[in-house]
């Protein structure tokens, strides 16, 4: 199907009209009128079309990502979501219904929507959270399917957040993105912290990352297992588990404070800014200009879980002893 071809008609009930009815060149996208009368990247109502009929499509991706693109950046544009997408909404919830090769990416579009909801004027936006909180057992059914983009939809619409929690506290098992959802609504089911200890030990990096960050919130306080929780967040984890949710919200990570493991190392360079010592197993530079060290002392630092230098201790002449916190000093 061309970009510009004639759309067939899909039904929805709710709305008691077809595709093709609507007044596209009068609702309003990133690039103008949403017809396709302005261009290929503007024509909805075809986007919509090869959508519901994805499966037909399979055979010419191109096809298929043609209709995303129009949905992703004319309905939706750096962060800012335009008056189209509330058309747009009620004929995806329709085609995820009904079942299609791409509800994933569906899913994944109507939380995006909902997470730009605040850039539209107050009645748009108050309609568009209207539109999705009316799917609310539809939504609510893709736990286990589509965990990803029915939490971000329970942070997004306000609506959905009671709902969405009654549910998981019934639910045996949950899936990382829902207790990385439960960070931000603040509250979690009883039975969320043992699925975090099981899902910490996970194979799955992104999986431990995400019960890590949960029992840093929700867990008990104990060394034992803030040293756990520390050594499943890598300094590349904010990074990583905003990846993981589709950039649909940014996941909180605190890092609980765990004493740095202490080691004897050898200094083998000391410059105007750095310092570079060895210990028996490895050799770590530290940021510590103008270091009153030299080639050949033994001092003591403290290596995170990360093998990052938290701090230094030194032995001053008098026999005091001085401790010098990387970390505090960035």
């Amino acid at each position: 199907m061309g970009r510009f071809d004639s759309t067939q008609s899909i039904g929805v009930p709710e709305l008691e009209h077809s595709v093709v009815e609507l007044p596209w060149g009068v609702l309003r996208g990133a690039f103008g009128p949403s017809d396709g009368s302005v261009g290929a990247s503007s024509n909805v109502p075809s986007a919509i079309s090869v959508l519901r009929h994805a499966a037909l499509y399979l055979r010419v991706p191109e096809e298929i990502d043609d209709a995303f693109g129009v949905l992703e950046q004319h309905a939706i544009r750096h962060g800012v979501v335009y008056p189209v997408t509330l058309a747009i909404v009620p004929f995806l919830f329709d085609i995820v219904r009904r079942g299609s090769p791409v509800t994933e990416r569906i899913t994944d579009l109507l939380a995006e929507y909902a997470s730009a909801a605040l850039t539209l004027e107050p009645r748009l936006r108050s309609r568009l959270l209207e539109l999705i909180a009316d799917q609310t057992a539809a939504i609510l059914s893709w736990l286990g399917i589509h965990d990803r983009a029915t939490s971000a939809l329970a942070l997004h619409v306000p609506a959905l957040r009671t709902p969405f929690f009654e549910r998981i506290a019934q639910l045996p098992r949950l899936a990382p993105e829902v207790l990385l959802a439960l960070i931000e609504l603040g509250e979690a089911p009883p039975h969320a912290i043992l699925l975090a200890m099981e899902l910490i030990r996970s194979d799955v990096a992104t999986t431990r990352m995400c019960a890590a960050a949960f029992l840093a919130r929700f867990g008990e306080p104990t060394p034992a297992l803030h040293t756990l929780v520390d050594a499943a967040l890598p300094l590349s984890a904010p990074a990583a588990l905003r990846g993981f949710v589709g950039k649909l919200w940014t996941p909180t990570i605190a890092r609980p404070v765990v004493a740095p493991k202490l080691c004897d190392a050898e200094v083998v360079f000391a410059g105007a800014k750095l310092v570079l010592v060895r210990t028996t197993d490895r050799s770590v530079t530290l940021p510590w200009p103008d270091a009153p060290v030299g080639r050949g002392d033994v001092i003591q630092i403290g290596i995170t879980a990360h093998g990052q230098a938290k701090l230094a201790v030194i032995t001053e002449p008098d026999g005091s002893v001085r401790v010098i916190d990387f970390f505090s000093e960035r």
